[in-house]
């Protein structure tokens, strides 16, 4: 699913500042998430590829939000 989707579907459970607030937490934690596994394995933190750690916590959210339907 596109992000915009992702978006609305979740916005559609749980309501537009709840949602915002869900994602931004998913968001960070995605991002730190990957920076202390690459820390650990002591890689650098600019691998050569780089994921998409918005779509990433939008699915995390969504997957959630969708459990309680």
């Amino acid at each position: 699913m596109e992000k915009t989707e992702l978006m609305k579907n979740i916005t559609a459970t749980v309501g537009r500042e709840k949602a915002i607030e869900l994602v931004v937490a998913a968001y960070n934690t995605e991002l730190v998430t990957t920076s202390l596994g690459r820390l650990q394995d002591g890689k650098p933190l600019g691998g050569p590829t780089r994921r998409d750690h918005l779509q990433d916590a939008l699915e995390r959210v969504s997957q959630v939000v969708n459990l309680t339907k």
